[in-house]
């Protein structure tokens, strides 16, 4: 009888909650938008992912503009890994190239949670900070990471 209760509770140890996805911002192009012109105020924001048990795919990738807390662009990010990864819960890792188009003109209110939370410093006017959170499929969000500033031009 004890080696069975030793047996339940090491089982019950060993498991976990499933892992959140974690994310680095590795470059964000270009350093300059034109929030007037259409041809000049898109942005590319390349990461990179790490998922402890592969079911990133067909999760969303958050992107937080910290201008303000109401601009959040959800993007959805496509299936990733094969089936038989995500049901064994195998890593995977990788980047994504993630666009945030029509960049427009906001002017900065209070620092967005996300962004404070993550070492974003207020920002002047015609700046500002995208931050990158990844959330699974079973809506479990990791860590995020920010861009540097990018400037903002009216023209």
């Amino acid at each position: 009888m004890r080696r069975y209760l030793v047996l339940i509770l090491l089982a019950g140890a060993c498991t976990s909650d499933d892992p959140a996805p974690s994310v680095t911002v590795l470059s964000a192009t270009p350093d300059e938008l034109y929030t007037e012109n259409d041809l000049k105020d898109d942005v590319r924001i390349v990461v990179e992912y790490n998922d402890a048990d592969g079911d990133l795919g067909e999760g969303i990738a958050e992107v937080h503009d910290c201008r303000s807390d109401t601009l959040v662009i959800e993007l959805p990010i496509p299936a990733i890994a094969p089936d038989d990864v995500v049901a064994n819960g195998t890593h995977i890792s990788g980047s994504l190239d993630l666009y945030v188009n029509d960049v427009g003109a906001a002017t900065p209110g209070t620092l967005p949670s996300v962004c404070a939370d993550l070492g974003v410093k207020a920002l002047g006017a015609g700046e500002t900070v995208f931050c990158v959170v990844l959330v699974d499929a079973k809506d479990h969000a990791g860590p995020g990471d920010c861009t540097g500033t990018i400037t903002l031009m009216a023209i």
